[in-house]
């Protein structure tokens, strides 16, 4: 098998791990893992398909906008977790209901 074929078997596993994580829990810090898992993948096939396509520089930048973008998705879901956890004690990502508005 072509390392090729490997590392995107590699990155379509990653994918469906995270994918998995973030729907069957419903506590917000396993479905931020999930969601990590998920961007990782994303980013190691941003670099695989650059390599492949002698275009590296190009997706070496997008992966680092990919990062800063990564960055504040995860602030601000741990921000609601410290909402959430301040307001009923648990992390489970149905109570958010209460902090509309």
């Amino acid at each position: 098998m072509s390392s090729f074929a490997m590392e995107w078997y590699l990155i379509a596993l990653l994918m469906f791990i995270g994918f998995y994580c973030m729907l069957v829990s419903r506590s917000i810090v396993r479905q931020l893992v999930g969601l990590e898992i998920v961007s990782k993948a994303a980013m190691l096939a941003l670099i695989s398909a650059g390599y492949w396509s002698n275009n590296l520089v190009f997706a070496q930048a997008l992966l680092i906008t990919m990062i800063v973008i990564e960055v504040v998705v995860v602030a601000a879901g741990l921000a609601l977790l410290v909402k959430n956890f301040r307001l009923h004690g648990s992390a489970d990502i149905w109570k958010l209901d209460s902090l509309k508005g």
